[in-house]
């Protein structure tokens, strides 16, 4: 007995196509929107880490090269007084090994978790420091020392929200591979 192999009813004036083929045409075409997909989530992650790179290695290298005037300014925060020696050394050094946690992709994912939290207590110091202190000292230096406080808070919160996405994007690239 001959069996016969189920068909989808092609489109008009094509060939019939079995059942099997057709599936396997369709998975393939699904598989390779889906690996264009997740290629996307890896630009993406990238150009997040890139973004984060750039800034972190900017700032590092200013605070190191006016150390001075970096630790003068952040002793006259009134939530770091005598930490500011420690700090000054400290961030730019930290700063400097997140970029490097960025660019290796063994070790992106903490990279950006680190970079998420220490973003984040940027934003949270900028906040406590516009609602709190009566004078608003700036250690920044370069190009960000050229913006308010509000913009710096909007600022450091937009790379915070970067880190975050970053982050969350990694952690589904790792886990399917």
């Amino acid at each position: 007995m001959k069996t016969v192999e189920p068909v989808l009813m092609p489109p008009a004036g094509t060939a019939r196509i079995p059942l099997h083929k057709r599936v396997v045409s369709k998975s393939r075409q699904w598989l390779n929107k889906l690996a264009r997909f997740l290629s996307k989530k890896e630009t993406i992650t990238e150009a997040i880490c890139a973004l984060l790179i750039i800034l972190f290695l900017y700032t590092g290298v200013n605070k190191m090269w006016d150390y001075n005037e970096f630790k003068t300014q952040m002793g006259r925060s009134p939530f770091i007084g005598e930490l500011n020696g420690f700090i000054a050394a400290a961030l730019p050094a930290g700063e400097m090994l997140l970029s490097l946690l960025l660019v290796i992709k063994k070790t992106r994912y903490i990279g950006l978790y680190l970079s998420f939290l220490l973003m984040g207590m940027f934003t949270g110091y900028i906040w406590l420091m516009l609602t709190y202190a009566p004078d608003l000292p700036c250690s920044c230096g370069g190009i960000l020392a050229a913006m308010d406080w509000k913009d710096h808070l909007y600022f450091n919160a937009g790379f915070t929200v970067l880190a975050a996405i970053g982050m969350l994007l990694q952690g589904r690239i790792a886990a399917r591979g």
